[in-house]
């Protein structure tokens, strides 16, 4: 296994618990009001990790810093939608797979084409796969 992979592993955990304690939170706060305490708990805990060093390798550049601005907007986006989904009755076993395994899946098939990675067979098998998986979620009757 690739010394990435734990880490990886771990980060599935914290977003576990991230979608069903934001699930717990959604109808009992604005959607938008519910982004900005979960965005401000984050930056909170980032805070403490930045002061810890934790995480603190590597060069700050101007582009690195726009980049990381742009991705917290876009999560910014997809926090008040996820909110929104959630309180309008999204079960979290189905919205939380296609919200992650969405941008997953279109970030495997976008990067390619942004970043030069290699497309594999392997590579759009699953994507095929995470696309079969969204539709299968999102067409689900109760």
């Amino acid at each position: 296994m690739p010394a990435w992979s734990i880490s990886a592993i771990f980060a599935g955990v914290f977003i576990a618990a991230h979608y069903l304690t934001l699930r717990a939170a959604s109808g009992r706060i604005g959607d938008a009001l519910g982004a900005v305490v979960l965005e401000g708990a984050a930056t909170l805990g980032l805070l403490v990790l930045l002061v810890a060093r934790v995480g603190a390798a590597g060069a700050t550049t101007t582009p690195g810093l726009v980049w990381s601005g742009v991705s917290g907007l876009c999560i910014s986006g997809a926090t008040t939608l996820l909110f929104f989904s959630l309180r309008s009755g999204g079960p979290v076993s189905a919205t939380g797979p296609i919200v992650l395994g969405g941008g997953v899946t279109l970030a495997a098939l976008a990067a390619p084409l942004f970043f030069a990675e290699a497309f594999t067979l392997r590579r759009g098998f699953g994507i095929a796969l995470g696309f079969a998986a969204i539709v299968v979620l999102a067409t689900e009757r109760r």
